[in-house]
This record gives C-alpha cells, structure tokens and sequence, in this order.
C-alpha cells in the first residue's frame, strides 16, 4: 500500500507539474504579444518625434549638472 500511495502522489506531483507548465506558457505567449505591441508603438513614437524634431527643433535636451550650479 505504501508503494501504491507513494506512486499516486507522485503521479498528482507531475499532473500539477504538467498543468504549471502549461499556464506559465500560456503567460510567456500573452507577454511576448504584449512586447511585440509596445515595441511597435515606442517605434511609432520615435518615428514622430523625428519628424517634430526635423521640423521645429529638439524636443528633449539634456539636464544640466546640478552639481555645478553653487
């Protein structure tokens, strides 16, 4: 009986395993669709911030040191 018990937890272990592994690929997927969609507008962004700049000047310069300014 012993065997028999060690052998159904391990089978419930591995079923538990298995399903973990499947919920966690399914967020991989989510995230890396979540990426894809941020990278194309940070690449939209930046495509109209160099258009603005080309036309009305720097847009974000940057900070001086406030270590210099006594």
């Amino acid at each position: 009986m012993k065997n028999e018990d060690q052998i159904r937890s391990l089978v419930v272990a591995i079923e538990d395993k298995d399903i973990t592994i499947k919920k966690l690929s399914a967020q991989v997927g989510n995230l890396e669709v979540q990426n894809a969609d941020y990278s194309q507008i940070v690449a939209e962004l930046s495509d109209k911030l160099k258009l603005y700049e080309n036309k009305y000047g720097t847009v974000f310069r940057a900070a001086r040191n406030t270590s210099d300014q006594k």
